[in-house]
């Protein structure tokens, strides 16, 4: 029985950037949250570089750090992750139609 190669790579792509996307995000939530009590309302944050979002999240999620603290709030670094996943998804969708289309290559 043949198997489509698209079958093969595309899920091996999709679960090596979930498992590393997954286990930088558990991580990070796990070994350095910190609630900071500012007024009346408190806000849980995250330590984090610029140089670490530019590597680990992209230049866009530079402008979400606080220069004084160098601090992110927990809800933005959980829209990091679910935009992560969706681009992952839509780049494995990407690839696995690349795949398909031009090149119908059996196993």
């Amino acid at each position: 029985m043949a198997v489509l190669l698209a079958w093969i790579i595309c899920p091996i792509v999709f679960g090596i950037c979930f498992i590393i996307q997954t286990a930088y995000f558990l991580y990070k939530i796990l070994n350095s949250r910190q609630t900071d009590s500012s007024g009346e309302s408190s806000v849980t944050t995250i330590p984090m570089t610029d140089g670490e979002a530019m590597c680990c999240m992209g230049w866009v999620w530079t402008s979400c750090i606080d220069k004084r603290t160098n601090r992110i709030t927990l809800k933005t670094f959980i829209a990091w992750y679910l935009v992560a996943l969706s681009f992952d998804i839509i780049i494995t969708v990407m690839f696995y139609l690349i795949l398909y289309h031009y090149n119908r290559i059996y196993v």
